[in-house]
């Protein structure tokens, strides 16, 4: 303004030129100087947020919710708006914001829109820290939320973080209100559904319990009801560790969990001690995400202890039924496929606690009318975890089996779960195999592998008076499809074969085999128990499609060799096998009726044949015609039967599988040529 008071009334040209030759006169006498270059600069400064202050203050918020909508949108790669009313009131200490009608949608390729609405939203910050970096949020207050939490078969969802590997770190908050929260969760990978409400209050005076977050509503058809405690918000510290207390309802599931969150708001680290229990470990599945086997009702105690994306239990105690169990496990989330370890033991397991594992945690009237379990089995579960878990038990508590011990390895790894090995301990002998369910596909392939070696066949008979003793060899190749163990051996293909390389029977057992009727009946009418020997025994089986038909079935005793033939039809749980026993000395009064099992393998029948028994009746009415003498001569058996080659058959069943000593096979031939 200076200059143009002293400018003259001129003309263009030589207006011009005046203000050239000034200019130039301007630079010639200008001196920089840090002083000045400050002041300046605090000028602009001061310029630009003057001009920012009265902008914002007369700022109409409802005109950018446009644009705040698109970045939103483009910053977390889903449809983000704005539509109900937008206040800002930053000139105070803690600027206040309110959204109203939020709606976050879902991520492109989702079957559902909507991820979030919610009615009113209110939060509110520090401002003096948020300019340092340091967010502080006094108030986090929503409207009726309604949330979906989504996830497909294909393992794609919609949510970002937070999703069990890293952990949700969240930004202090100092009162945190929900009300009237709806959500739901459908997860198609665990099959889970959950469809409830989720609110939110803190309470004067409340002390620990003076914040509660309470969810309530359905998971899976079951009722299910949380509540988590704690003390003030106000008054955390992240320095200090938070304290916090929780319980769960979900159906029969019950846990409870006292602990303390490292660094509040941080809820990727915190320790608790935890107590559950429950009708079967299988439901926590619901919960935790990590597959475990239907049991029966358990109760059990641990320090539970997450660090990142690895969560463990430790000192884990309590009982499954009547067993003891004792261990510790733990789970890392940080791929896509949860990895379990550990190790669990018991001192006494009690065997039928073990039923509940192949009937999926059902009852014994839920499991059906058949002897092996049809209750279908989570097997597509297999894939949604990896394993390498060990457990042995001390001593098995039996009512049925004179069982020691169990020890196995279990793992499963890319959909296949394998017990390898797989251990039984008697009290003498043993069984030992593998086990394997290969779950990659719909319809899971079951492998079986089992060995029996060395065990007493007496043991297993409760009576007093044993009628059979010796060693028992056997072997089961089987494999089958199903998602039960019934479906599965209903389709089992392979072989079966059990041997008892030496061994006794009782006699008059041997002559009822051999139809001696007046040696048998003698022997029995006399009540002797005395024993003739058993040189050797063999029953071989093939299985095509559940059925189990004999390929080979001999028993060589001192009296009788005995021949059988038959089926064990899996599918319907049913037997039909023949005994014929064949003399090998004379005998005055032998009926040709060969023994029968047959019926439901839960309680077979043992019966005569008498078919051929009326034939032979027959002939001998024909040759009593001639004369009553020449009768008898039908029930007459010259006892021309030999003796079992016994080292031949026990090297043929060592060939098709049978776990037969070549100790055995040598004394088999040691002893043919004294026979």
């Amino acid at each position: 303004m200076l200059y143009m008071s002293l400018v003259p009334h001129v003309d263009g040209p030589r207006l011009r030129a005046f203000w050239h030759d000034q200019i130039a006169a301007d630079f010639r006498d200008f001196r920089f100087t840090w002083g000045g270059f400050a002041f300046w600069t605090g000028v602009v400064i001061a310029a630009f947020l003057i001009a920012a202050v009265v902008t914002l203050y007369f700022l109409d918020w409802n005109q950018m919710r446009a644009p705040l909508s698109r970045y939103a949108s483009h910053r977390f790669g889903r449809p983000v708006r704005i539509e109900g009313d937008l206040n800002v009131d930053i000139f105070r200490r803690q600027p206040h914001i309110s959204v109203g009608n939020l709606f976050i949608g879902n991520p492109a390729g989702t079957p559902e829109p909507q991820a979030a609405r919610i009615v009113r939203a209110d939060l509110e910050f520090r401002l003096w820290p948020a300019l340092f970096g340091n967010l502080v949020l006094p108030l986090v207050a929503l409207e009726r939320p309604d949330v979906r939490v989504l996830r497909t078969a294909d393992g794609r969802s919609n949510w970002d973080g937070g999703d069990g590997r890293g952990g949700w770190k969240l930004p202090p908050i100092q009162r945190f209100l929900v009300r009237e929260g709806h959500l739901e969760i459908t997860d198609a990978v665990r099959r889970l559904n959950f469809i409830g409400t989720v609110s939110s209050r803190e309470e004067a005076g409340g002390g620990n319990a003076a914040f509660q977050l309470a969810g309530d509503g359905t998971l899976n058809a079951n009722k299910f009801n949380a509540e988590i405690h704690g003390g003030p918000l106000i008054n955390v510290d992240q320095s200090v560790p938070y304290a916090f207390n929780a319980e769960v309802h979900s159906g029969p599931t019950h846990v409870v969990i006292d602990g303390q969150i490292a660094h509040p708001f941080h809820l990727d680290q915190f320790g608790a001690r935890m107590s559950a229990m429950g009708q079967t470990l299988s439901e926590l599945y619901y919960l935790t995400g990590v597959t475990l086997p239907g049991t029966a009702p358990y109760r059990l105690n641990g320090t539970l202890k997450r660090d990142g994306a690895r969560y463990s239990v430790a000192d884990l105690t309590g009982t499954v039924g009547s067993s003891d169990l004792h261990g510790d496990l733990a789970v890392d989330a940080s791929q896509n496929i949860p990895n379990l370890g550990g190790h669990l033991s018991s001192r006494v397991l009690n065997f039928d606690d073990l039923g509940p594992l192949l009937r999926g945690g059902k009852t014994v009237s839920q499991a059906g009318a058949y002897l092996l379990p049809d209750v279908a089995l989570h097997t597509e579960r297999l894939r949604q975890i990896n394993a390498e878990v060990d457990f042995d038990a001390d001593a098995i508590r039996s009512r049925d089996f004179p069982l020691r011990g169990l020890s196995t390895h279990i793992s499963v790894q890319g959909g296949v779960m394998r017990l390898k090995p797989l251990a039984f301990s008697f009290s003498a002998g043993k069984l030992s195999g593998t086990l394997s369910i290969d779950a990659r596909k719909d319809v899971p392939v079951t492998n079986v592998d089992a060995r029996v070696t060395d065990i007493h066949i007496e043991h297993f008979i409760k009576s007093d008076d044993k009628p059979l003793s010796g060693l028992v060899e056997a072997r089961a190749q089987l494999q089958g499809l199903g998602n039960s163990v019934h479906k599965a051996a209903s389709s089992a293909n392979g072989v079966f074969t059990a041997v008892v390389p030496q061994g006794a029977m009782k006699k008059s057992l041997a002559e009822w085999a051999g139809v001696n009727v007046l040696s048998a009946l003698g022997l029995t009418l006399a009540g002797d128990r005395s024993g003739t020997a058993l040189h050797c025994a063999v029953m071989h089986f093939g299985a095509k499609d559940g059925v189990l038909a004999s390929q080979q079935i001999v028993l060589d005793t001192d009296p009788t060799r005995i021949d059988g033939h038959g089926t064990v039809n899996l599918k319907d749980e049913t037997m039909n096998v023949t005994l014929q026993g064949k003399p090998k000395h004379f005998q005055f009064l032998h009926l040709n009726a060969p023994i029968t099992m047959s019926g439901k393998l839960a309680s077979p029948g043992l019966g005569v044949d008498s078919k051929p028994a009326i034939a032979q009746g027959a002939i001998g009415a024909g040759l009593g015609l001639l004369s009553p003498f020449a009768a008898i001569l039908a029930f007459i058996d010259p006892g021309l039967a030999k003796d079992v080659n016994c080292a031949g058959l026990l090297e043929g069943a060592k060939g098709q599988g049978a776990p037969v000593k070549d100790s055995a096979v040598n004394k088999a031939q040691a002893a043919q040529p004294a026979r």
